[in-house]
C-alpha cells in the first residue's frame, strides 16, 4: 500500500500519500492508521517526519490523535475546510476522467459565488475595480489567445468581481478554490461556452457594474454559468449510458 518516501519535503509527501488513502476510502471513517513505528518503517521514514505529516493531518480534518488510542481517520465531509476539493477531484485510481460529481459541485458553487460576486461588484464597487475589470476584458479580447487561457482569464475576471464585492470571506473562498479550477483549467476549458460568448459575457458585466446594477449583474453571471453546469450534467449523462 505504501511506497518508500524520499528525502526531499519528508513530511509533505507522507501527507500526500496519506491523505490520498484517507480521500479514497483505502482508510474508512473510524480506521486506524498502523501504529507510529511501523508506518515509519513501511514508509521508510523517520518517526519526527512522520509525527509532522499526522499533525498536517489533523489540521486539515482528516484524522485525530488521542493519547492511548492512536491515530483514527475522521469523517472529512464533517471536520475538513473547502481546501479539499482540489484534492477530491483528481480519479479514484489510475488516471482517467476526474471526479465527475465533485466538479459539478464546484461548478455549482461556482454559479452561486459568481451572481452573488457580480451582485456585490455592482453595489459596492469603486472606479479602480472597474478598471482592473477592463483590463482583464481587454487581455480576454486578444483573439489570438487559447481556450485554456482565456478559462484563466474568465477566472481572473471573478476574482476582480470578488475584490469589487468587499467581502473578505468571499476573497478567502476564491483563493481556496483556484488551484480547484486551474489545475483542471484543460479539463473545464471543456465546459466553457465558445471564446466570443465568453467575452460578450464580460463585456455585458461590466456595463452592468458601471450602471451600479446589482440585479442585472447578478442575472448575467447566473444564466452564464448555469451553461457550464448543464455541459458538464450533459457529459456525466453520457459516461453512465457508455
Amino acid at each position: 500500500m505504501f511506497r518508500p518516501v524520499g528525502k526531499p519535503r519528508v513530511a509533505e509527501e507522507i501527507v500526500q500519500q496519506l491523505r490520498g488513502l484517507i480521500l479514497r476510502g483505502e482508510y474508512a471513517v473510524g480506521d486506524k492508521l498502523p501504529p507510529e513505528r511501523k508506518l515509519a518503517e513501511e514508509l521508510g521514514v523517520n518517526r519526527a517526519s512522520l509525527r509532522e505529516a499526522i499533525k498536517s493531518l489533523e489540521h486539515l480534518g482528516l484524522v485525530k490523535t488521542r493519547q492511548g488510542d492512536g491515530t483514527r481517520v475522521l469523517d472529512f465531509m464533517q471536520t475538513a475546510g473547502v481546501e479539499l476539493i482540489s484534492h477530491l477531484i483528481p480519479p479514484h485510481r489510475d488516471g482517467g476522467t476526474p471526479n465527475l460529481a465533485v466538479l459539478t459541485d464546484v461548478l455549482d458553487f461556482r454559479r452561486w459565488f459568481g451572481r452573488e460576486s457580480a451582485r456585490l461588484a455592482a453595489e459596492r464597487g469603486g472606479e479602480d475595480d472597474y478598471k482592473a475589470l477592463e483590463a482583464i476584458v481587454e487581455k480576454a479580447g486578444d483573439s489570438t489567445i487559447d481556450v485554456g487561457d482565456l478559462l484563466k482569464l474568465d477566472f481572473e475576471f471573478y476574482v476582480g468581481l470578488t475584490n469589487a464585492a468587499k467581502n473578505a470571506v468571499m476573497k478567502l473562498l476564491i483563493n481556496t478554490m483556484r488551484p480547484a479550477v486551474l489545475n483542471y483549467a484543460p479539463f473545464f476549458a471543456q465546459f466553457n461556452p465558445p471564446p466570443a460568448t465568453v467575452r460578450k459575457h464580460h463585456r455585458d458585466l461590466l456595463k452592468a457594474i458601471a450602471s451600479k446594477d446589482g440585479e442585472g449583474a447578478s442575472k448575467i453571471a447566473d444564466g452564464y454559468l448555469k451553461k457550464g453546469i448543464e455541459q458538464l450534467q450533459a457529459t456525466m449523462r453520457g459516461v453512465t449510458q457508455a
